[in-house]
């Protein structure tokens, strides 16, 4: 199948869109906040904090976040770990919230210190994902919608998605639909679509509405596990509880893209806010060339920039020139002064 991914190089972010055909099913967020976290695929040395039999791993620093967890099982090679020791990793899956990244044994360490190795970009990390894939530059606009928390079925009812810290759970309304056995098929297809476009994953319940006939039970479970084939995750279904709630695990291997431009509750994150207010500023400022700039925010994302790990203001000037400022307000507004 032919694939492409679409990278844009955005102030304060990288966004990538993934194409199979002409159909959209990834979205890629790399955020310059945390350019210096171990990403998937990347090579470190990390050192052995303590091996611990209770998990069949070790626990291993990376110089970076919480302490990794390179566990026994399926490794290849692996010498006889004492605490202390310096060792080469693959990071398999990067850290989510609090708990640290997952790593695979990858040699003798090559550095005298803990740190990376090799260091992957996004369009990298793609390349490896995908053994085909070619790319264009271009704007990635489809992100800042793409983290809705409820979503419309086509013909009735909607689909909502709830992250809690044990699961996320994913409720099936029939709102005005009338034809369950169609509902739940529809859902299954929006379901599974928006696992693997907002790279969701862990523990997931569906509570699909009541289907009484076992062979409507049977067609969702099967188109459920249709579209798990085409996932490059790993993708694990249950069958139908006696309360019409499916059970299911999808593979992850990092944050999702719902993680990375909201909080808990949804709401996008002050980050998100004050890169969404410099992206404006900027295709506002390329529209209106040689004008002054004033960019309104509310407090909360002008502390955010006041505060921000990376230095957005000389990167703004380096696209625009030095012809903005920025004044705080209720709204994000741009005010181009000609």
């Amino acid at each position: 199948m032919k694939r492409r991914a679409v990278i844009e190089e955005a102030i304060g972010e990288t966004r990538a869109a993934v194409y199979e055909g002409r159909r959209l099913v990834e979205l890629h967020l790399d955020r310059w906040s945390q350019k210096a976290a171990p990403k998937w695929g990347e090579r470190w040395t990390g050192q052995v904090i303590t091996v611990d039999n209770s998990i069949a791993g070790a626990f291993v620093s990376l110089g970076h976040g919480p302490d990794s967890i390179l566990p026994f099982k399926a490794q290849a090679d692996l010498p006889r770990l004492t605490d202390g020791m310096l060792i080469d990793v693959t990071i398999t899956k990067e850290a989510i919230a609090e708990k640290g990244p997952l790593i695979r044994y990858a040699g003798e360490a090559s550095r005298e210190t803990v740190g990376p190795v090799d260091r992957l970009t996004l369009q990298d990390r793609l390349a490896l994902r995908f053994k085909e894939i070619s790319f264009d530059d271009a704007p990635v606009s489809v992100i800042d919608e793409a983290v809705e928390r409820t979503l419309a079925i086509k013909g009735g009812g909607t689909v909502t998605f709830d992250q809690t810290q044990a699961l996320l759970a994913i409720d099936v309304d029939k709102g005005s639909a009338t034809n369950m056995s169609e509902l739940c098929i529809l859902a299954a297809n929006l379901i599974m679509s928006q696992l693997r476009l907002r790279g969701l994953g862990g523990l997931i319940a569906i509570d699909f509405p009541n289907l009484r006939k076992p062979k409507q039970r049977t067609a969702v479970l099967k188109r459920l596990e249709s579209l798990a084939d085409e996932d490059p995750a790993s993708v694990r279904i249950a069958p139908f509880s006696r309360f019409g709630v499916v059970e299911m695990t999808r593979g992850q291997d990092g944050p999702s893209l719902d993680a990375k431009l909201t909080d808990r509750f949804g709401r996008p994150t002050a980050e998100t806010k004050a890169i969404r207010a410099l992206r404006r500023l900027v295709r506002e400022g390329e529209a209106a060339r040689g004008a002054q700039l004033t960019l309104t925010v509310t407090p909360d994302i002008l502390a955010w920039l006041e505060n921000s790990p990376f230095d957005w203001r000389a990167s703004v000037i380096d696209r625009l020139g030095a012809r903005i400022s920025v004044e705080p307000g209720e709204t994000v507004s741009v005010e181009a002064d000609r």
